[in-house]
């Protein structure tokens, strides 16, 4: 069979882009394989940089829950950085690819002309430029959003009279487009975690770490050389967002009383289990011990900077790792 054979065949059986109305003619119920594309994730950033070896070694440790040699940790570490600078759209990560995986020759417009380009789309797919202009506002607003102590969505920081009756449909459109993720706010940590979210409480992600490295302006050597800065922790939970999002699992958050909060809530084989986010090496886990005591679950796990480990119920888990779970 030949290329253009090829192509034939994969547009016949299935379809790609984004869940919204691009069709003019009738849909073809049972003729369409629905496949939902994202962003290179991490392991696949590994793949495509020539690292299988590496790649082998984590998903070891990761099923052994032993830590990786020192050497392999961090260069797992380092690599994971340049991930957060270089994101997953495939036309960055082989600008990098072919200059030498080296920041310094790499070109950062290609991500900032990947923002451009999704603007110029709302424009052919939405009616109205008002409808536009909202959308492209909710957008560019989101880095703010998660600058905040706590990153539930608030309509009043997109504009002094934000509402949710001006901005709830750009939102959607956002989320059904696959260029924003949202995680939602549960009520209670109980199966079906989807029966009990609450509409109203959400935080909201882009779907590609390298976007949100672009547009909120951080710096390189800022991510690389591991500076102190506060909105590192918002990087780390969009990048942990967007790995959960490849992996198909739903993002689901917990909040108790004025200050515990737990960054993902997820449900897998061994039931309910509570992930907390760090950027560093922090152990410190106040929101999570709180929902250790408050429902018991079969273990929890930290995504960080430290090596594999497991502790006091706690199971470690190093931040480049994060695609196996």
């Amino acid at each position: 069979m030949n290329q253009a054979s090829h192509i034939k065949l994969f547009v016949q059986e299935a379809y790609y882009g984004v869940k919204i109305n691009r069709f003019n003619s009738s849909f073809p119920v049972g003729k369409v394989t629905m496949e939902y594309m994202y962003p290179m994730n991490f392991e696949e950033f590994l793949m495509a940089t020539g690292n299988e070896l590496l790649l082998g070694k984590i998903r070891k440790c990761y099923f052994n829950i032993e830590p990786m040699p020192d050497f392999a940790h961090e260069q797992a570490l380092t690599l994971y950085k340049q991930y957060l600078c270089v994101g997953g759209m495939p036309e960055s990560v082989n600008n990098f690819i072919e200059n030498d995986l080296d920041l310094l020759k790499y070109d950062p417009r290609i991500i900032s002309n990947i923002v451009e380009m999704y603007i110029a789309d709302m424009k052919k797919y939405v009616k109205g430029s008002i409808e536009t202009v909202k959308i492209e506002k909710v957008y560019k607003n989101i880095p703010s959003q998660l600058a905040k102590d706590k990153k539930t969505f608030k309509y009043n920081l997109i504009e002094e009279e934000g509402r949710k009756r001006k901005y709830e449909t750009p939102i959607e459109w956002l989320i059904s487009s696959g260029m924003v993720l949202a995680s939602y706010k549960i009520k209670k940590p109980e199966i079906p975690l989807k029966v009990y979210i609450d509409d109203d409480m959400f935080k909201l992600y882009l779907s590609d770490i390298g976007l949100l490295t672009s547009i909120s302006g951080i710096n390189y050597p800022d991510i690389m050389l591991e500076k102190p800065f506060e909105f590192k922790g918002a990087v780390t939970e969009s990048y942990i967002a967007q790995e959960f999002t490849a992996r198909d699992i739903p993002l689901y958050y917990w909040t108790y009383g004025r200050n515990a909060e737990v960054d993902f809530v997820i449900y897998n084989n061994d039931g309910i289990i509570p992930v907390e986010v760090k950027s560093g090496v922090s152990t410190k886990s106040t929101s999570l011990n709180s929902y250790i005591r408050e429902h018991n679950p079969k273990y929890a796990i930290r995504i960080s900077a430290k090596n594999f480990g497991f502790e006091n119920s706690i199971k470690s888990i190093p931040l480049y790792a994060t695609f196996l779970i």
